[in-house]
């Protein structure tokens, strides 16, 4: 998958087009790549923030829990959007769900705040 998200990385930067919720499919496409970078971001944070608030013991179990979720979220993703695989719109369906996970993720880091040892 690591390759893939270069795919459109390296897209995004040679093509780069505007985003625009109401625009063209592409426009939308970008829309959904700009909401999902920026939950993406929003979730690198929270995670920093939450395992320096941790144990070191807090923090192995916090890593184990991250990486098992990373797994799972793009081949979910891609599993929820497979009606639209080869269609324009499958971007979009993408990018969006990738987006609504990582958000509720991050909203799930908080549980960990405050945990004992």
């Amino acid at each position: 998958m690591l390759l893939f998200a270069g795919g459109v990385q390296a897209a995004d930067d040679a093509n780069p087009l505007a985003c625009k919720p109401d625009g063209t499919q592409q426009e939308m496409n970008a829309c959904a790549v700009r909401d999902y970078r920026a939950a993406d971001a929003a979730l690198n944070i929270r995670y920093g923030e939450v395992m320096k608030s941790l144990s070191s013991q807090q923090r192995i179990a916090l890593r184990t829990e991250q990486r098992a979720w990373l797994k799972g979220r793009d081949p979910g993703c891609k599993s929820a959007s497979k009606q639209s695989e080869g269609g324009s719109i499958w971007a979009l369906a993408f990018y969006t769900c990738l987006e609504q996970s990582t958000r509720e993720r991050t909203a799930a880091l908080d549980l960990w705040k405050g945990r004992q040892p």
